[in-house]
């Protein structure tokens, strides 16, 4: 709970708008990970994870790349990674594979390939989204081969 305290104090002060996505991120993912720790199983967490990570970080990523950026010493990037390997070390991360059954029951009930089928799916035409995007020019993806 201290890093994400820490890591919310440095969101604040901070001018750099890449270093805010990348706080933002990290905040995300602790997060997920205490509710994983909290509830038992990673699904509602994972879900939080997804949800933040697509919707409200692609639309603050938008917004701060519109700003332009500051400069960023190294100096500080040092105490960040300094101030998080010591929660690390202090806070001792477990991450043991979640076994339950509330997380194997997704895949092995009657529903579990319908469900494997529905995220590959997803993929797939996510990865055509990008190559029609690509391969038009007028897309919102700016790629020089």
């Amino acid at each position: 709970m201290n890093l994400i305290f820490l890591l919310g104090v440095f969101f604040v002060v901070s001018l750099q708008p890449v270093f805010m996505v990348s706080i933002l991120i990290f905040i995300t993912l602790f997060y997920s990970y205490l509710i994983y720790k909290v509830i038992g199983t990673f699904w509602f967490s994972y879900m939080l994870l997804m949800v933040m990570l697509s919707g409200v970080l692609v639309i603050f990523t938008y917004m701060v790349s519109l700003v332009p950026n500051e400069s960023f010493e190294v100096v500080n990037l040092v105490i960040l990674l300094s101030f998080m390997i010591s929660m690390f070390v202090k806070w001792g991360l477990d991450f043991g594979g979640d076994m339950g059954i509330m997380s194997m029951d997704l895949w092995i009930s009657y529903l579990g390939g319908f469900s494997l089928f529905l995220v590959v799916f997803l993929l797939v035409i996510m990865l055509l989204v990008v190559v029609v995007s690509c391969m038009s020019g007028m897309g919102s993806f700016r790629v020089s081969w």
